[in-house]
C-alpha cells in the first residue's frame, strides 16, 4: 500500500463517527510508541487541565434536540446582548434533573424538571429534598437574613439558631426593636378545640397546644368546669364562651393565674372571652370581652 499523508485521508464527519473508532496516538516515554487509541478511551479520562478560551460553545444532552448542560460562550469580549452562560436543561425537558450534593445530602439543591399533577402541575426547587441534615442560609450585607434548620425542624429569620419550640422563630431588629411589621390581617387557621365542662372532680382539659376554645357549660353537667395547664413564656390563649345554660356558668382553674388572689376565670354568658398572655410563670389576661368573671 502506497504511502498516504493524513491530510489526504478521506474526512469524517461529526455525525459519521462513533466510539470505536481508532485515532493515532504515540505513548510518549524514553522510548516513545506508536500506538492506536479508540474515541471512547480518549475522553473517557483526561490527566490534564482542561480549558477553552474565546468563542465557544459545550453542550451535553441525550440527543441532538435536548440540551441537558450547556456552556455558551458567543463572544470573546463579554457585553450587553452577548453574555456568557451556562444552563441546565435549555431544552425545558421534564427528565432532566438538577442535582447538588453535599457530604450529608444527596438533594441539597434539586431541581425537579417534571410536573406534579397533583399540586396543579408544578416544578420543584428544593432545598435539603431528601430531608437530611442541612441547613440552608440566606445573608444580607449585615448578617443573617433566613436560617432553615434541619435537627430543629424550624425557620429562623434573622438568627441562625431558631427555637425548637417554634416552627418560625423571628429576631428583633437590633435598632427599632421590631420583629414583623404586616400589612394584612393576622389569623389562626386552626380549628378551634370545642369543649364542653366537666363535673368538679373531673375538669375538662383546655390544650395550651392551640390558640383557641370554645366553652360550653349545659345543664346536662354538674357544673360546667375547665382546667388550663401552664403555657410557654409569650404564649396567648383565646378562650371563648360558645354555649352557657342560663343555669350554669363556665368555670376555668389555670394552673397558675394572675395574682397570688386569683384561682379561675368564670364565663356566665355566650359570646364572653378572655385572652391570655403566659408570662412570669402564669397566665395574665389583657383582654376580656363582655363581662367575664376573672377572680
Amino acid at each position: 500500500m502506497a504511502d498516504k499523508k493524513i491530510t489526504a485521508l478521506t474526512e469524517l464527519t461529526s455525525t459519521g463517527k462513533a466510539a470505536a473508532d481508532l485515532l493515532h496516538i504515540i505513548d510518549f516515554s524514553s522510548s516513545p510508541v506508536n500506538k492506536k487509541i479508540t474515541l471512547a478511551n480518549l475522553f473517557a479520562r483526561i490527566d490534564t487541565p482542561v480549558s477553552s478560551v474565546g468563542t465557544s460553545n459545550f453542550e451535553f444532552g441525550p440527543t441532538t434536540s435536548i440540551s441537558a448542560f450547556k456552556v455558551d460562550i458567543p463572544n470573546a469580549t463579554p457585553a450587553g446582548g452577548a453574555e456568557s452562560t451556562v444552563v441546565v436543561n435549555e431544552s425545558g425537558n421534564e427528565f432532566i434533573d438538577f442535582r447538588v450534593e453535599s457530604n450529608n445530602s444527596a438533594q441539597a439543591i434539586f431541581v425537579d424538571s417534571s410536573d406534579d399533577s397533583g399540586n396543579g402541575n408544578v416544578n420543584y426547587v428544593k432545598i435539603n429534598g431528601d430531608s437530611a441534615a442541612v441547613d440552608f442560609q440566606v445573608y444580607s450585607d449585615t448578617g443573617i437574613l433566613v436560617h432553615t434548620d434541619a435537627p430543629n425542624h424550624s425557620v429562623g429569620i434573622g438568627k441562625n439558631d431558631p427555637s425548637a419550640s417554634y416552627m418560625l422563630d423571628v429576631a428583633a431588629d437590633g435598632t427599632t426593636g421590631a420583629s414583623a411589621g404586616l400589612a394584612g390581617w393576622l389569623g389562626f387557621t386552626s380549628t378551634p378545640d370545642d369543649l364542653t365542662g366537666g363535673a368538679t372532680g373531673s375538669k375538662t382539659v383546655i390544650p395550651v397546644t392551640t390558640p383557641i376554645a370554645h366553652l360550653t357549660a349545659t345543664n346536662t353537667t354538674s357544673a360546667g368546669h375547665f382546667s388550663l395547664a401552664d403555657g410557654t413564656q409569650g404564649q396567648i390563649k383565646i378562650l371563648v364562651a360558645k354555649a352557657i345554660s342560663s343555669s350554669q356558668a363556665a368555670t376555668v382553674t389555670p394552673a397558675n393565674y394572675g395574682a397570688a388572689a386569683d384561682t379561675t376565670i368564670v364565663f356566665n354568658a355566650d359570646g364572653e372571652s378572655v385572652t391570655l398572655l403566659f408570662t412570669n410563670g402564669r397566665w395574665n389576661a389583657i383582654g376580656y370581652g363582655k363581662g367575664v368573671d376573672a377572680s
